[in-house]
């Protein structure tokens, strides 16, 4: 049996994050508001300096503040969507659902034709689970605008959620074909490719790479359909590159170490490698467990019982912890 994980992460279309900013960003962030503190001091009517602000502080996670600048846009300038549009981010991220629908609702009376509008109303909508919804504002979005990628990407997405993937293929396809660099539904098509076991995850997958060599995602994907599928060098070439960006990615050390005690039996290459992905989550149950057996497998007997205990506590019923033990 193989232990790997995969890890399919939904991506939100227009940036509404759980994340704060990387540290490489901070000061990039900091730059920023120092530069729009002036500008607004130098116009302090200006809208769309607020408009500025508001995106900032809401990457950098000050929700509050970044609602204050995102109103005082709204009141100088009613009818701009866009403004509506982000203060329904900001709202959303706060936890505040129902308001932050009502932005939305605001911004379809000032324009009813505005997609945006539509298509941030099904977005948030599917991130709720709430399918019914999502389709109807796609739809509402498509009778606008019949060739808007990101409509027929959330159909997809939505369609997907449903159960109903051969429908969500096509819209990715079609969000794809209007948009050829359209990189989250590359990504998508290639994940669900990879769950059938058909080998166009592969062209999906590295054209989502192509697009976005950092997509860690969409490589971690791709590498372990070449592991599960006994292409294990080229496996161990995506594993390598991921590695290269982010050194402690748990599962990609837990699956290198896979490898090593399974198709290469290298114990202490698989040792090093389990203790590391352990070490980046320290609740890592199959590493615990493949660690175990591979103590076993260099006879440390105390030490591979310390790893099943470990797996048990995580898990009580893991009967293959508990055989070993035996």
């Amino acid at each position: 049996m193989k232990f790997t994980k995969l890890i399919i992460i939904s991506i939100i279309v227009f940036g509404i994050s759980c994340n704060g900013p990387k540290k490489d960003e901070t000061n990039k962030i900091k730059d920023e508001l120092a530069l729009l503190d002036v500008k607004i001091r130098k116009e302090p009517k200006n809208a769309d300096l607020y408009y500025a602000r508001s995106k900032v502080l809401l990457e950098k996670e000050k929700l509050k503040e970044s609602l204050m600048d995102i109103q005082t846009a709204i009141d100088f300038d009613k009818k701009n969507v866009k403004y509506y549009v982000r203060k329904a981010d900001i709202l959303f991220a706060s936890g505040e659902t129902t308001l932050s629908f009502a932005a939305l609702q605001e911004a379809l009376k000032y324009d009813n034709k505005s997609t945006e509008a539509y298509l941030k109303t099904a977005e948030i909508a599917l991130l709720l689970k709430d399918y019914d919804k999502t389709m109807f504002n796609v739809n509402e979005s498509l009778k606008i605008d019949k060739i808007n990628p990101t409509a027929y990407y959330l159909r997809g997405w939505a369609l997907k959620e449903k159960g109903d993937t051969v429908h969500a293929v096509q819209s990715y396809k079609k969000a794809i074909e209007l948009k050829p660099d359209y990189e989250e539904p590359f990504e998508e098509l290639g994940m669900l490719y990879a769950l059938k076991g058909d080998r166009l995850a592969i062209d999906y997958l590295n054209s989502t790479i192509n697009i976005n060599p950092k997509n860690l995602n969409a490589m971690y994907a791709l590498g372990l359909f070449y592991q599960e599928h006994g292409m294990i060098q080229k496996a161990l070439d995506t594993y390598q590159n991921i590695l290269t960006i982010d050194p402690k990615h748990a599962d990609v050390l837990h699956n290198v170490g896979y490898i090593n005690l399974v198709e290469k039996q290298s114990y202490q290459d698989a040792l090093t490698l389990f203790t590391k992905a352990i070490e980046s989550d320290t609740n890592f149950l199959e590493a615990y467990f493949n660690r175990g057996i591979t103590y076993e497998k260099l006879n440390d007997t105390k030490k591979a019982q310390q790893d099943f205990h470990k797996v048990l506590e995580i898990q009580p019923n893991h009967k293959q912890a508990k055989q070993h033990l035996k």
